[in-house]
């Protein structure tokens, strides 16, 4: 199984044309595997994936990143090549929150860019510690809202959840897939090389543990969702770092919410990727990519020398 996830990860690198460096060690007591691109001198950025998502599922954007960074895109726990860990609710988004932390301390004032539930941690890693980033791209993320999406919040219901959770532990199918792909777009033949993405998702699925370790994932922030300690809509006002925000008009994670975070936060802008769902950088890789480097360009003195909102 790790072959097939290895080989099918470096097919979507080779067809967006990028050259990665592959990557293992153990950080936080897991089996950690990324991939590095670019520059080993450049400023770094760190790609941190959505649930159900992998570094390889950033393909068709780190050859443009690597023009001006050295790129970092790591599979978390439970994802890609990353070790699955037996991790139980309510206690797995504090493990993920650790082992970010000590993920994160091999690298200097990096760039975070998190889509989805990797928005959601980079959010809280920098609101609980104010660590040395010289700043945040969220893509669709999650914690921006009062509360998770309704299917995250099923997952503790005590009849229903127990349903989500026997569901979870079965293996997953094509077909299965490609609705949930349909649910995230607008359009998935955007997305460019689809197919082979989704053979390569659904490989990565198929681990043993994987779907289950994913409700975990669920339910941990559906259990903490109203804990001070994992919420930080509300006090948007102190990610005083700067911030792109990046979303899909159409993504299921309220644009409204988005737009209320640029106003509360005091360094935010906002891009909205037209005709997009919560995958949007993957239906319209061209225009994150303009949006992030039109973002960097006035912005490079300041996020090259670290975080000046800590002086």
């Amino acid at each position: 199984m790790s072959d097939a996830v290895r080989r099918g990860g470096d097919d979507l690198y080779r067809l967006a044309g990028v050259e990665v460096e592959h990557h293992e060690e153990q950080v936080s007591g897991i089996a950690t595997h990324w991939v590095t691109a670019g520059p080993a001198d450049a400023p770094h950025v760190v790609l941190l994936h959505g649930s159900g998502g992998s570094a390889a599922l950033w393909y068709p954007v780190i050859a443009a990143m690597t023009e001006r960074r050295h790129v970092i895109a790591v599979d978390m726990p439970g994802h890609g090549e990353t070790a699955i860990p037996l991790w139980q609710s309510p206690d797995t988004i504090e493990r993920m929150l650790e082992w970010l932390e000590e993920f994160l301390l091999g690298f200097q004032w990096p760039l975070l860019v998190g889509h989805s539930l990797g928005g959601y941690l980079a959010l809280l890693h920098f609101a609980r510690r104010r660590p040395a980033l010289s700043g945040m791209v969220l893509v669709d993320a999650g914690g921006l809202g009062p509360r998770p999406p309704g299917f995250v919040m099923a997952t503790r219901h005590p009849v229903l959840g127990m349903l989500l959770g026997l569901a979870a532990g079965q293996r997953p199918t094509r077909r299965r897939l490609e609705r949930t792909i349909r649910r995230l777009t607008v359009d998935p033949y955007r997305i460019p090389h689809g197919q082979a993405a989704l053979h390569y998702a659904l490989i990565t699925a198929s681990r043993p543990g994987a779907g289950r370790f994913q409700f975990e994932v669920y339910r941990s922030v559906a259990i903490n969702e109203a804990d001070p300690g994992y919420k930080v809509w509300g006090r948007l006002n102190e990610i005083a770092c700067p911030v792109l925000l990046v979303w899909g008009e159409r993504d299921y994670f309220p644009l409204r919410y988005a737009r209320q975070a640029e106003g509360e936060m005091p360094d935010a802008r906002l891009e909205v990727l037209l005709n997009t769902g919560h995958l949007s950088y993957l239906e319209d890789p061209a225009r994150f990519n303009q949006a992030l480097a039109a973002w960097l360009e006035p912005n490079t003195a300041t996020l090259r020398r670290g975080p000046a909102y800590e002086k």
